[in-house]
């Protein structure tokens, strides 16, 4: 299991933390290609399972998550189960590990699974001033209607940086009776990513939402000869 440097360049970090984009990525919106119902609030607490699916890795690969939030102390922890994001250009050598992603103190550290409890997991500050993302972040998006996905009646909302509300760079569905999140799209530098929610679940999350032992003030950097991390401008899109 490696200790990893990072660059903001590397953001392959997608999906949850794409979300963060919303603060700036959509920062400022006019028009709407349908009629918007209300933006969607996250509760202040909870927790969902999901999977991340990369489109460049093929319909066969999926991989397990969990995301813990919990508003009410500002942080976000999200778990990559046996399967860290590929940070390194060839991600099937350095990849096959646990990791987590954790915002807090208006920060996002990197955990690395190394030990039996979370307090005792190496930690690492990856990118600073990147907190914890705001419950209403949705209203920085823009409605495209409705549509069904898995089998639910899901709104559509979508990030700028294209024209065609079909091809979005980001995108982000939910169940227009309950809101309750059911995919994540976005691009990364390994290309088009999916999440997939399922058992989400409301409530304080069941999980350690503090930073391990020894505050994860270091900057994360690399012990592993020979991996070469992405360092890509962000895709093109449009």
């Amino acid at each position: 299991m490696p200790s990893l440097t990072f660059t903001l360049h590397s953001w392959c970090v997608l999906f949850m933390f794409m979300l963060a984009a919303g603060r700036t990525l959509a920062a400022s919106i006019s028009g709407s290609a349908a009629s918007s119902p209300k933006p969607p609030m996250w509760p202040d607490q909870f927790t969902s399972k999901f999977t991340v699916r990369i489109e460049k890795y093929g319909d066969n690969f999926s991989k397990p998550g969990i995301v813990y939030y919990n508003w009410k102390i500002k942080t976000l922890r999200s778990d990559f189960i046996d399967w860290c994001l590929p940070l390194f250009d060839k991600p099937e050598l350095h990849h096959n590990y646990t990791c987590s992603f954790f915002m807090a103190d208006g920060n996002m550290y990197f955990v690395n699974h190394t030990a039996n409890t979370w307090q005792n997991h190496d930690c690492c500050l990856f990118a600073g001033g990147l907190g914890t993302i705001t419950p209403d972040w949705v209203k920085n998006c823009q409605y495209n209607g409705s549509a069904m996905l898995r089998g639910q009646t899901v709104d559509v909302w979508w990030f700028p940086g294209t024209s065609d509300p079909n091809m979005p760079c980001y995108g982000y569905w939910d169940t227009v009776d309950d809101h309750t999140p059911v995919q994540f799209f976005g691009l990364a530098s390994i290309g088009p990513a999916i999440l997939d929610y399922d058992s989400f679940h409301v409530g304080p999350p069941d999980a350690e939402m503090t930073k391990p032992v020894g505050g994860c003030s270091k900057q994360c950097e690399s012990a592993r000869l020979g991996a070469t991390l992405f360092d890509s401008p962000w895709p093109s899109c449009g």
